[in-house]
């Protein structure tokens, strides 16, 4: 049992922004900052090491999109960008699936309340997810 793939096939909720062949994207339920996004793989490959090359050049165009749309959405100074492969490195849930965070030297106004690793109330998840899909048009 997979909760992604469950989320990909619709057995779950989940804050969907964005499907292709190749990649789903949604909202980090406890999200490290505000616009935390999850890029994931719609086949299931256990790490980012069992992607195929095909899947692999079509996912990190929607990550670098996503990436892109992210920053605007939520006015962020830097984004970071990171997949982790094996417990070790801090896996938790082992389907290969791509994070991206914003990050800011002084948070705007409106996220100063936000508190990491905590999940959102559900307007939070909505407002973010439509105003990250709307800027996700321009770079797909």
């Amino acid at each position: 049992m997979c909760i992604f793939c469950d989320i990909i096939h619709g057995k779950l909720e989940g804050y969907i922004i964005y499907r292709n062949k190749f990649a789903t994207v949604i909202l980090d339920k406890y999200p490290i900052s505000p616009g935390h996004t999850l890029i994931l793989s719609n086949t299931h490959y256990e790490n980012f090491l069992e992607v195929s090359h095909e899947d692999i050049c079509e996912i990190s165009k929607v990550i670098n999109a996503v990436a892109k749309a992210v920053k605007d959405s939520v006015n962020a100074e830097g984004i970071r960008v990171l997949t982790n492969v094996g417990k070790s490195a801090g896996q938790v849930i082992f389907h290969f699936h791509t994070h991206v965070i914003p990050t800011w030297d002084d948070p705007p106004e409106e996220f100063k309340g936000f508190e990491p690793r905590k999940e959102q109330g559900k307007e939070y998840y909505e407002s973010l997810k439509n105003v990250i899909s709307y800027n996700l048009r321009k770079y797909l």
